[in-house]
Protein backbone atom coordinates (compact mmCIF):
# COMPACT_ATOMS: atom_id res chain seq x y z
CA UNK A 1 0.00 0.00 0.00
CA UNK A 2 1.12 3.38 -0.61
CA UNK A 3 2.57 5.48 1.89
CA UNK A 4 -0.36 7.89 3.20
CA UNK A 5 -0.43 10.96 5.81
CA UNK A 6 -2.82 10.45 8.90
CA UNK A 7 -4.17 13.60 10.37
CA UNK A 8 -4.46 13.27 14.05
CA UNK A 9 -6.00 15.83 16.44
CA UNK A 10 -4.53 14.99 19.81
CA UNK A 11 -6.52 16.59 22.74
CA UNK A 12 -4.91 16.72 26.30
CA UNK A 13 -8.38 15.51 28.40
CA UNK A 14 -9.54 17.09 31.35
CA UNK A 15 -8.59 20.95 30.20
CA UNK A 16 -11.26 22.52 28.53
CA UNK A 17 -9.80 21.75 25.17
CA UNK A 18 -6.94 24.63 26.29
CA UNK A 19 -3.78 22.65 25.33
CA UNK A 20 -3.94 20.48 22.08
CA UNK A 21 -2.50 19.55 19.02
CA UNK A 22 -3.30 18.93 15.16
CA UNK A 23 0.01 16.49 13.94
CA UNK A 24 0.42 14.70 10.56
CA UNK A 25 1.91 11.65 10.34
CA UNK A 26 3.21 8.86 7.90
CA UNK A 27 1.08 6.08 7.85
CA UNK A 28 4.76 3.98 8.59
CA UNK A 29 4.46 5.84 11.99
CA UNK A 30 4.83 3.21 14.51
CA UNK A 31 2.51 4.29 17.41
CA UNK A 32 5.37 4.40 19.58
CA UNK A 33 6.52 6.90 17.65
CA UNK A 34 3.20 8.95 17.39
CA UNK A 35 3.53 8.56 21.85
CA UNK A 36 7.14 9.76 21.80
CA UNK A 37 5.55 12.67 19.21
CA UNK A 38 3.35 13.70 21.95
CA UNK A 39 5.19 13.69 24.52
CA UNK A 40 7.60 16.32 22.64
CA UNK A 41 5.25 18.58 21.47
CA UNK A 42 3.22 18.22 25.46
CA UNK A 43 6.30 19.76 27.09
CA UNK A 44 6.81 16.77 29.05
CA UNK A 45 9.99 15.12 30.43
CA UNK A 46 9.27 11.80 28.70
CA UNK A 47 10.43 9.82 32.37
CA UNK A 48 7.24 7.88 32.48
CA UNK A 49 5.90 5.18 30.73
CA UNK A 50 3.02 5.71 28.55
CA UNK A 51 0.34 3.13 26.78
CA UNK A 52 -2.23 3.34 24.25
CA UNK A 53 -5.78 1.50 23.97
CA UNK A 54 -7.92 1.40 20.51
CA UNK A 55 -11.04 -0.32 20.90
CA UNK A 56 -10.34 -3.96 22.51
CA UNK A 57 -6.38 -3.53 21.50
CA UNK A 58 -3.81 -2.84 24.01
CA UNK A 59 -0.51 -1.33 23.16
CA UNK A 60 2.81 -1.29 25.85
CA UNK A 61 6.19 -0.69 25.78
CA UNK A 62 7.73 -4.01 27.04
CA UNK A 63 7.27 -7.46 26.69
CA UNK A 64 6.96 -7.53 30.90
CA UNK A 65 3.81 -5.22 30.37
CA UNK A 66 2.08 -7.22 27.81
CA UNK A 67 2.07 -10.16 30.42
CA UNK A 68 0.70 -7.96 33.04
CA UNK A 69 -1.53 -6.58 30.94
CA UNK A 70 -2.91 -10.17 29.57
CA UNK A 71 -2.57 -11.21 33.12
CA UNK A 72 -5.17 -8.61 34.19
CA UNK A 73 -7.91 -9.93 31.48
CA UNK A 74 -6.82 -8.23 28.34
CA UNK A 75 -7.62 -9.96 25.38
CA UNK A 76 -5.22 -8.47 23.02
CA UNK A 77 -2.00 -7.06 23.94
CA UNK A 78 0.95 -6.03 21.56
CA UNK A 79 4.22 -3.75 21.90
CA UNK A 80 3.59 0.21 20.91
CA UNK A 81 7.17 -0.45 18.57
CA UNK A 82 5.53 -3.51 16.64
CA UNK A 83 2.47 -1.76 14.79
CA UNK A 84 2.43 1.06 12.64
CA UNK A 85 -0.67 3.27 12.45
CA UNK A 86 -1.32 2.30 8.66
CA UNK A 87 -1.57 -1.01 9.61
CA UNK A 88 -4.38 -0.28 12.39
CA UNK A 89 -7.76 -0.51 11.34
CA UNK A 90 -8.60 3.57 12.35
CA UNK A 91 -10.95 4.99 10.48
CA UNK A 92 -11.69 9.03 10.43
CA UNK A 93 -13.59 10.20 13.52
CA UNK A 94 -12.53 7.01 16.45
CA UNK A 95 -9.75 7.50 18.70
CA UNK A 96 -7.01 5.95 20.46
CA UNK A 97 -6.29 6.58 24.04
CA UNK A 98 -3.11 7.27 25.35
CA UNK A 99 -1.81 7.56 28.99
CA UNK A 100 1.66 8.41 30.25
CA UNK A 101 2.73 8.50 33.84
CA UNK A 102 0.51 5.31 35.52
CA UNK A 103 0.39 7.50 38.82
CA UNK A 104 -0.99 10.37 37.51
CA UNK A 105 -2.74 9.43 34.62
CA UNK A 106 -2.17 11.90 31.77
CA UNK A 107 -4.67 11.14 28.98
CA UNK A 108 -4.36 12.48 25.58
CA UNK A 109 -7.32 11.48 23.14
CA UNK A 110 -6.22 11.01 19.69
CA UNK A 111 -8.70 11.25 17.61
CA UNK A 112 -7.92 10.50 13.49
CA UNK A 113 -9.29 13.78 10.89
CA UNK A 114 -7.99 12.56 7.98
CA UNK A 115 -6.20 10.42 5.68
CA UNK A 116 -4.07 12.01 2.40
CA UNK A 117 -1.96 10.90 -0.03
CA UNK A 118 1.54 11.17 1.12
CA UNK A 119 2.89 14.05 -1.53
CA UNK A 120 5.64 12.77 -4.10
CA UNK A 121 8.79 13.64 -2.24
CA UNK A 122 7.77 15.00 1.19
CA UNK A 123 8.47 12.41 3.23
CA UNK A 124 10.92 13.62 4.82
CA UNK A 125 8.29 16.57 5.97
CA UNK A 126 6.58 14.41 8.53
CA UNK A 127 5.54 14.46 11.13
CA UNK A 128 5.06 17.93 11.64
CA UNK A 129 2.36 19.87 13.71
CA UNK A 130 -0.45 21.76 11.73
CA UNK A 131 -1.96 24.29 14.17
CA UNK A 132 -1.91 23.65 18.18
CA UNK A 133 -2.79 25.57 21.58
CA UNK A 134 -1.86 25.66 25.01
CA UNK A 135 2.04 25.02 25.59
CA UNK A 136 1.85 21.80 27.12
CA UNK A 137 1.38 19.98 30.46
CA UNK A 138 2.94 19.95 33.75
CA UNK A 139 4.90 16.72 34.61
CA UNK A 140 3.61 15.07 37.63
CA UNK A 141 0.56 17.11 37.72
CA UNK A 142 -3.00 16.06 37.37
CA UNK A 143 -5.29 17.39 34.42
CA UNK A 144 -7.49 18.60 37.31
CA UNK A 145 -4.74 20.42 39.28
CA UNK A 146 -3.64 22.14 35.63
CA UNK A 147 -7.04 23.66 34.97
CA UNK A 148 -6.89 25.50 38.23
CA UNK A 149 -3.92 26.75 37.38
CA UNK A 150 -4.89 27.98 34.01
CA UNK A 151 -8.00 29.27 35.40
CA UNK A 152 -5.65 31.23 37.42
CA UNK A 153 -3.71 32.37 34.88
CA UNK A 154 -6.91 33.25 32.73
CA UNK A 155 -7.72 35.53 35.57
CA UNK A 156 -4.68 37.96 35.06
CA UNK A 157 -2.86 35.98 37.86
CA UNK A 158 0.12 34.57 38.34
CA UNK A 159 0.72 30.76 38.13
CA UNK A 160 3.03 30.73 40.89
CA UNK A 161 4.83 27.58 38.69
CA UNK A 162 8.27 27.58 37.56
CA UNK A 163 8.37 24.52 34.94
CA UNK A 164 11.03 23.53 32.05
CA UNK A 165 10.94 19.97 30.75
CA UNK A 166 14.80 20.39 30.08
CA UNK A 167 17.37 19.86 32.91
CA UNK A 168 18.83 23.39 33.75
CA UNK A 169 21.98 24.60 35.60
CA UNK A 170 20.87 24.99 39.83
CA UNK A 171 21.93 28.49 38.95
CA UNK A 172 19.09 28.81 36.23
CA UNK A 173 15.72 29.32 37.21
CA UNK A 174 12.74 28.05 35.50
CA UNK A 175 10.63 30.31 33.84
CA UNK A 176 6.99 30.86 34.65
CA UNK A 177 4.47 28.44 33.47
CA UNK A 178 2.09 30.27 31.44
CA UNK A 179 -0.19 27.67 29.26
CA UNK A 180 -0.79 30.87 26.34
CA UNK A 181 3.41 30.85 25.23
CA UNK A 182 2.98 28.36 23.05
CA UNK A 183 5.07 28.75 19.93
CA UNK A 184 4.27 26.69 17.13
CA UNK A 185 7.36 27.93 14.70
CA UNK A 186 9.61 26.98 17.19
CA UNK A 187 7.78 23.62 18.57
CA UNK A 188 7.78 22.88 14.61
CA UNK A 189 11.65 23.27 14.70
CA UNK A 190 12.54 21.05 17.73
CA UNK A 191 9.67 18.78 16.89
CA UNK A 192 11.90 15.95 15.15
CA UNK A 193 14.87 16.30 16.95
CA UNK A 194 12.92 15.96 20.43
CA UNK A 195 10.55 12.96 19.72
CA UNK A 196 14.15 10.76 17.87
CA UNK A 197 15.65 11.56 21.13
CA UNK A 198 13.03 10.16 23.49
CA UNK A 199 12.06 7.49 21.08
CA UNK A 200 15.72 6.47 21.86
CA UNK A 201 15.42 6.70 25.60
CA UNK A 202 12.79 4.25 25.62
CA UNK A 203 14.04 1.74 23.25
CA UNK A 204 16.86 2.07 25.18
CA UNK A 205 14.96 1.17 28.14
Amino acid sequence: MAVQVYNLKVTYEGCDNRIWRDIAVSSNYRLADIGCAILATFDTRAYHLFEMKFKDMNFVLSDEEIYNTLYSGAEHCELLFDRKIGELDIKPGESIEMVYDFGCEQVFDIRLMGIEAMPKGHGRAYPKILDGAGKGIIDDMSAEELLEVIKTIDAGESSGIRYSKYDLSPRLEPPEWDYRKYDIESDNALFKGETDLIREAYESC
